[in-house]
C-alpha cells in the first residue's frame, strides 16, 4: 500500500496538530472540558478535516463495549406507507446519535418475534424497538440480558416476574375527546361515532374519549359499531341518513370509514360539510388530504412516536453503558413506564356548522 493510499491514524492527527495522541482521543471522543485548551482542540479537529480522518466503528465498539447498532421489529409495518413513518424518523433518530438501525420484518415469511429476537441479539445490538402497525397490546419479547427493549405503537400485556419494557403510544383517548370538543364547538348535538367493531385499545380509548366529551356536553352518546373500512363507513353512514332525524356530524373511527361515510352522504345527496359534517381519525398519508372535502381528522403522530422511542432506548442504552462503568444506572429506572404522545387535530375541509333547524 501507497503511502498516499494509507488511512490517516490519530498518531498523524497528532503529529499535524503538534499535540498528543492523548489529546487527539480526548478531542475527538468530546472530553475536553478542564483538559484541553480552545487552541488544541481547533489545532485538532483542523488537522482531522485536512487528513480526512474518521474514527475506527470497530475500535469505537471495543472501547465502549457496544456495536451502536439498534435493531428494529415489526409487524408488517415496513409495507405501511403512513406508519413507516415511524421507522423513518427512529432510524433518522438513532443516526443523529451515531447509531445504524437493523430491522427484521415479522410480515416475511416463517418469520416470528423469537427468530428476530435471536437474530437481532447474534449480531451484538445494543438495543431493540418492537414495533406495531396497528395500536395493541402483546406479550414482550424477551431480549437477553443488557439489550434494552422499548414498544413502539403497543403496550404490554402484564407478564409474571417480568417488568414491563418502556411502551410509546398515541394518546387515542384525548385524540377522540378532541375530536368530539370540535364538533360540539361548531354547534353540533346530533352527533353519531362510527366505531370498530373489534376490543382493540384504540376502539376502546376512541369510545371512551367521545362518550365522556358528550356526556359532560349534557348529551347521551351514540356510538354504531361498523367495523375500520371504507365500506363500513358507507354502509353505516347510508343506514343513518335514511333516518327520519338524521346526525348532523360523524365522528369516524379511522380515515377509510370516514371516506366511505363521505361517499355514502354523496350518494345521498346529503352535502358534506354544509349538511353533514365529517371528522376521520389517523391523517392518513395521501389519502385524507385528497378527499372531497379534504378530511378534518385527528392525527396518529407516528412520526413523533417513532423518534420518542428511539430517544428513550438509546437514553436505556447509555445508562446501562454509564452502570456498566460504575456510574448511576437510576436513569434507566426513570425511563421505565408508558409515554403517551400527543394526537393533534388536522383542520380541512369536511366540518362546518351544522344546518339551521
Amino acid at each position: 500500500m501507497t503511502p498516499a493510499a494509507r488511512r490517516p491514524t490519530s498518531a498523524d492527527v497528532a503529529e499535524r496538530a503538534g499535540v498528543s495522541r492523548a489529546t487527539v482521543s480526548m478531542v475527538l471522543n468530546g472530553r475536553t472540558e478542564g483538559t484541553v485548551s480552545t487552541v488544541n482542540q481547533e489545532k485538532v479537529l483542523a488537522a482531522a478535516a485536512e487528513l480526512g480522518y474518521t474514527r475506527s466503528a470497530v475500535a469505537m465498539s471495543l472501547r465502549e463495549r457496544r456495536t451502536r447498532t439498534i435493531g428494529l421489529i415489526s409487524d408488517e409495518i415496513a409495507t405501511s406507507p403512513w406508519a413507516g413513518r415511524m421507522v423513518r424518523e427512529a432510524s433518522m433518530a438513532a443516526a443523529e446519535r451515531g447509531y445504524m438501525v437493523l430491522t427484521a420484518d415479522l410480515s416475511l415469511r416463517e418469520a416470528t418475534v423469537e427468530g428476530a429476537v435471536r437474530m437481532l441479539a447474534e449480531r451484538q445490538v445494543d438495543g431493540l424497538v418492537y414495533a406495531a402497525m396497528g395500536r395493541t397490546r402483546i406479550t414482550a419479547p424477551t431480549p437477553p440480558p443488557g439489550i434494552p427493549l422499548v414498544l413502539l405503537n403497543c403496550d404490554a400485556l402484564p407478564q409474571e416476574e417480568a417488568a414491563a419494557p418502556v411502551a410509546v403510544v398515541p394518546d387515542d383517548l384525548q385524540g377522540a375527546r378532541r375530536a368530539a370538543r370540535r364538533l360540539l364547538e361548531v354547534g353540533h348535538r346530533r352527533i353519531v361515532l362510527l366505531s370498530g367493531d373489534d376490543d382493540s385499545v384504540a376502539t376502546r380509548e376512541r369510545q371512551q374519549g367521545f362518550t365522556e366529551v358528550l356526556e359532560e356536553a349534557g348529551l347521551a352518546p351514540r356510538i354504531v359499531r361498523t367495523g375500520w373500512q371504507m365500506d363500513d363507513g358507507f354502509r353505516a353512514a347510508a343506514e343513518l341518513l335514511a333516518e327520519p332525524v338524521p346526525p348532523t356530524a360523524l365522528f369516524c373511527i379511522r380515515d377509510r370509514v370516514a371516506a366511505g361515510a363521505i361517499h355514502a352522504a354523496a350518494v345521498a345527496g346529503v352535502a358534506v360539510p354544509r349538511e353533514l359534517s365529517v371528522i376521520g381519525f389517523d391523517d392518513e398519508d395521501f389519502f385524507a388530504e385528497v378527499l372531497t372535502p379534504p378530511l378534518t381528522t385527528i392525527a396518529l403522530p407516528h412520526a413523533e412516536m417513532g423518534r420518542t422511542a428511539m430517544a428513550a432506548l438509546l437514553d436505556l442504552v447509555d445508562a446501562g453503558a454509564e452502570e456498566q462503568d460504575g456510574a448511576d444506572g437510576a436513569a434507566a429506572a426513570a425511563a421505565a413506564g408508558t409515554v403517551v404522545v400527543a394526537c393533534p387535530l388536522v383542520e380541512r375541509s369536511s366540518v362546518a356548522r351544522p344546518p339551521a333547524g
